[in-house]
């Protein structure tokens, strides 16, 4: 009996110890609901973060839809773009507001994908309505934009004065 309960300890320890280092290699500042401090994209090591976050997603717990966009993390700053592109997708459509940001950025950057303002527009105040202050940064910025259809500086300053917290 205790030889099972030592490995029933040590099967959860594995598990909480795979999804405690998807948090700690991944963590996004932008997120409401992130556990652990912010990783600056420069410091993310790609290939423990896509370790980690893949055996987090594996434990299929609450916490799947942010383990895929920290795995997003981990594909981009690998270069993996299509998988990067995939996670923050998945995470997007199980509801996840910080991943529907990281789509906003994507789309709005052009820079893993096509650029398209209007989308990344509509998906920054979607991110935003759910809590997501740094949409409102996005939002400031893309309305700054000459090349935007919508340009409207006042517009910006009112989203930066959101994000300031003014």
């Amino acid at each position: 009996m205790r030889t099972i309960m030592i490995a029933i300890c040590t099967l959860l320890a594995n598990k909480a110890y795979a999804a405690g280092d998807c948090d700690f290699l991944g963590s996004l500042e932008a997120d409401p609901l992130s556990i652990s401090e912010p990783v600056d994209f420069q410091d993310i090591q790609s290939t423990k973060l896509v370790n980690a976050c893949t055996k987090a997603i594996e434990e299929q717990n609450d916490n799947v839809a942010r383990y895929y966009l920290l795995r997003a993390r981990g594909h981009l700053r690998g270069g993996s773009y299509e998988q990067a592109i995939s996670d923050i997708r998945r995470s997007h459509v199980m509801g996840y507001s910080a991943a529907t940001f990281a789509l906003a950025t994507l789309y709005h950057f052009g820079d893993a994908m096509p650029q398209d303002l209007e989308r990344a527009a509509s998906l920054y105040e979607a991110a935003y309505s759910n809590g997501v202050t740094w949409a409102a940064r996005g939002l400031a910025i893309l309305y700054e934009d000459f090349s935007f259809d919508n340009y409207n500086p006042e517009l910006a300053k009112e989203w930066l004065k959101k994000f300031e917290g003014i």
